[in-house]
C-alpha cells in the first residue's frame, strides 16, 4: 500500500492505490473498490481519481475506512483532501503548512519544506544573492538594514539559519558565506504553492516600489494588448528567451551595487471574446 504521508495529492495516492491493487489482483476494479467504500455509484472513485468530483465530508470517511487507514493516518487524508479542493490561495497555505507538520519520512519531507520555506518571504531570494558577496560577521541588524525595504534583525538571523540548515548557504572556515547547490526542486504541489506566494509577495513588493523607490532606481512599465491564442503563446516565448538572455547578463556583471527583483506580468483582464 503507498505510503499516504509521502503525498500531497489525494487523487495521485488513490490513483497508485488502485493501481497497485489492481496489479496484485485482476478482479480488482472501480466497482469493487466502490462498493468495498459503500458508494451506490460505482464510477464514483474513478470520477474523484480524475478530478471530476470531489470528496465531501461523508464520502471521505467512507475512503477512509475503505483504505484501512488508522486515525492518524485518516487525520492527515481529511487535511489533504481539503488542502486540494481548497479554493483560495489562504485556505490553501494554512492546510499546507498543517501537512507538513505531519511527520512525513526521507528526504521529501526535506525537500518539501525547503521549497515552502525558502519561497515563503521575498527576502530569503535576496539574502541568499547579496550574502556572499558581504564581509558578513554576524551583524544581523546591519544586514536587515541592507536591504529595500528593511527587514528586521530577528528575520535576518532567521533567515540566514534557514538557509544554512536547509543546504542553499553554506559558512566557509574564513567566516564567508557561499551559495551552495540548492536543493529546491520543481513539479510538486509544494514548489507550486510556494512559487504562488513568492509571486504574490513580489507583486505587492512592486506596488510599494512605486510610492517607496526612487524613480531612477526602478522600471515599471505596462503594455495593453490584443492577442489570439497563437500571439499569447509567442509572447510567453519571447519573456522566457529575454529571461534567460537577462540572467546571462548578469553573470557577467561582477561589480554589482544591489540586488534587484526583476518581475514578468502578463495577464488577461477581459473574457474570451467571441469571433
Amino acid at each position: 500500500m503507498p505510503n499516504l504521508f509521502a503525498y500531497l495529492d489525494y487523487r495521485q495516492y488513490l490513483k497508485d492505490y488502485y493501481e497497485e491493487k489492481k496489479a496484485a489482483s485482476s478482479v480488482f476494479s472501480y466497482k469493487s473498490f466502490a462498493n468495498k467504500a459503500g458508494f451506490k455509484t460505482k464510477s464514483f472513485l474513478k470520477m474523484v481519481i480524475m478530478g471530476k468530483k470531489n470528496l465531501s465530508d461523508s464520502s471521505l470517511q467512507k475512503v477512509a475506512k475503505a483504505l484501512k487507514l488508522d486515525d492518524k493516518a485518516t487525520s492527515y487524508f481529511e487535511d489533504l483532501v481539503a488542502f486540494n479542493q481548497a479554493k483560495s490561495l489562504k485556505l490553501r497555505n494554512q492546510l499546507l503548512e498543517k501537512l507538513l507538520i505531519h511527520k512525513v519520512q526521507g528526504v521529501g519531507r526535506i525537500i518539501q519544506q525547503a521549497q515552502y520555506e525558502f519561497y515563503s518571504q521575498w527576502f530569503h531570494n535576496t539574502i541568499r544573492e547579496l550574502l556572499p558577496h558581504l564581509d558578513f560577521k554576524g551583524d544581523y541588524e546591519g544586514l536587515g538594514k541592507l536591504l529595500f525595504p528593511p527587514i528586521s534583525k530577528e528575520d535576518a538571523k532567521r533567515s540566514v539559519d534557514m538557509m544554512t540548515r536547509l543546504g542553499l548557504i553554506q559558512k566557509k572556515e574564513d567566516g564567508k558565506y557561499i551559495q551552495a547547490d540548492p536543493i529546491i526542486t520543481t513539479g510538486d504541489e509544494v514548489i507550486s504553492m510556494a512559487v504562488r506566494n513568492f509571486h504574490l509577495e513580489n507583486f505587492l513588493l512592486g506596488a510599494k516600489a512605486l510610492e517607496s523607490c526612487p524613480a531612477p532606481l526602478r522600471d515599471l512599465s505596462c503594455l495593453v494588448v490584443r492577442l489570439s491564442d497563437g500571439g499569447f503563446q509567442l509572447l510567453k516565448q519571447e519573456i522566457q528567451g529575454f529571461r534567460k538572455r537577462l540572467l546571462e547578463l548578469t553573470e557577467s556583471d561582477t561589480n554589482f551595487k544591489r540586488v534587484y527583483h526583476i518581475s514578468f506580468q502578463m495577464y488577461p483582464t477581459t473574457q474570451e471574446i467571441p469571433s
